[in-house]
């Protein structure tokens, strides 16, 4: 049961209790510093990158352990969950009212519950400090559900080492201050990888499975200037004349080699390729990525587009609070928040830990990096963030079947493949948008 909706029959069972002639009286709990407090707290392989607690769940048991001696009344029991099957996990525990106090998350799924009512908004937020684009994505219905920690884009990387080796670095982007490249220039990059000596692979463009998926979607979205949805979010436009041309030149390109046999790899057959040293580039980077790639000497590449002028699609990170009916627990609950993103050592700590970029306007340069300090730029060429569109999760699964189709041969038309996929994610967005109206 959805829990703003048993909270709405619990008002309505208080109603009739008092009209019935029996007085009803219910006294929210408060936390406070007497009364002791324990909130589940549930995160992902977030935090990897602080050098004394390299391994995610020795990160979460430090931050846990600071925050318990600040505030001695709550106290926090964690769960570690893995991208494999940590989301399902928390939808079997959302449906058997099981779920934790805290999740550290991103805005596809976070957003998702939101709509549903399991969520507790964070009102006391100033969103004036934050990156607009992130409060955009971190919100539902004007508030905010998830407390946006970290930003940073999603873009492409290549092994520079490699490309020294095989002769063709002078063909990429690196002279230029932006790095953009058309899809002419990056065609012929490929193609000089593809014909140097070596079992060299120039990319992956992956299309298995909806891992990852970000990466072949920003990649097809921007070799000739479209976008998967429109700017206002409230429609998938990736069918329009630019779309199909970008499919029609990977379908075009895909059996020369250039691209790499992707439809039967997903995204962490493309990132070993890339990290082994197999493939000289990679269209899924981003700097919590690179933070795994200590062997590899890569430059952060921008998506080629036909007119120099890419878009990213990004990450946001942070977390949410459930609302599990407790007032004492959700009062906790966001203390704990507070603390990760705002203490004065735990929260700059915390940021460093994911790799990611802040989300707090002003912010930068927290990086001693050229590569980071490189990607941290981009905030201001994101594209529309389509995550939170309702009916996504739903989407992914009519994304990598129609690359998988282009990327073999087997999709004879490209346009009547792309106007069936915009259809039928037109029509699931039309459906959730009419639930959630209910």
């Amino acid at each position: 049961m959805k829990f703003k909706k048993f909270k709405q029959l619990v008002a309505f069972a208080m109603s009739a209790t008092v009209l019935s002639g029996v007085v009803a009286s219910v006294t929210p709990a408060v936390v406070s510093a007497e009364e002791e407090v324990t909130i589940t707290y549930w995160n992902f392989p977030n935090f990897t990158s602080d050098k004394e607690f390299p391994a995610s769940e020795d990160y979460d048991a430090a931050l846990i352990a600071a925050f318990e001696e600040k505030y001695p009344h709550i106290k926090v029991e964690y769960q570690k969950l893995d991208f494999t099957d940590g989301p399902a996990k928390i939808e079997t525990a959302l449906q058997s009212q099981t779920n934790p106090d805290v999740i550290y998350d991103a805005p596809g799924r976070i957003i998702d519950w939101a709509s549903k009512g399991y969520l507790a908004p964070f009102t006391d937020v100033d969103t004036s400090t934050l990156i607009e684009a992130a409060v955009k994505a971190s919100s539902f219905e004007d508030e905010l559900y998830l407390y946006p920690q970290g930003i940073a884009p999603f873009l492409m990387a290549v092994n520079v080492g490699l490309t020294d080796e095989l002769g063709v670095t002078d063909l990429l982007p690196l002279d230029s201050e932006d790095r953009n490249w058309t899809v002419d220039e990056f065609q012929a990059f490929l193609e000089a990888v593809n014909n140097a000596e070596g079992d060299t692979i120039p990319t992956v463009v992956y299309s298995k499975s909806q891992a990852g998926d970000q990466g072949p979607r920003a990649f097809v979205s921007n070799l000739f200037g479209s976008w998967i949805t429109n700017d206002e979010v409230t429609e998938y436009t990736i069918n329009n004349e630019a779309g199909v041309k970008a499919l029609e030149w990977i379908k075009e390109q895909a059996p020369t080699g250039i691209l790499g046999q992707g439809a039967a790899l997903e995204a962490k057959d493309a990132l070993e390729y890339f990290k082994s040293g197999k493939a000289a580039l990679s269209i899924l980077a981003s700097p919590g990525l690179a933070a795994q790639w200590e062997d590899v000497d890569f430059k952060f590449l921008p998506f080629p587009n036909v007119d120099k002028a890419p878009k990213y699609e990004y990450l946001v990170a942070g977390p949410a609070v459930f609302d599990n009916g407790d007032d004492a627990k959700i009062e906790a609950a966001q203390l704990f928040v507070d603390f990760m993103i705002n203490d004065e050592v735990w929260g700059k700590r915390t940021l460093l830990a994911t790799g990611n970029f802040s989300a707090k306007e002003g912010e930068t340069g927290l990086y001693e990096n050229e590569e980071l300090a490189f990607a941290e730029k981009l905030s201001d060429q994101f594209g529309a963030y389509y995550n939170t569109i309702p009916g996504y999760a739903r989407m992914r699964p009519l994304w990598f079947p129609l690359l998988q189709g282009v990327l073999s041969g087997d999709t004879e038309d490209v346009k009547a493949a792309l106007d069936a996929f915009v259809e039928e994610a037109n029509a699931i967005y039309a459906e959730e948008v009419e639930l959630l109206g209910e």
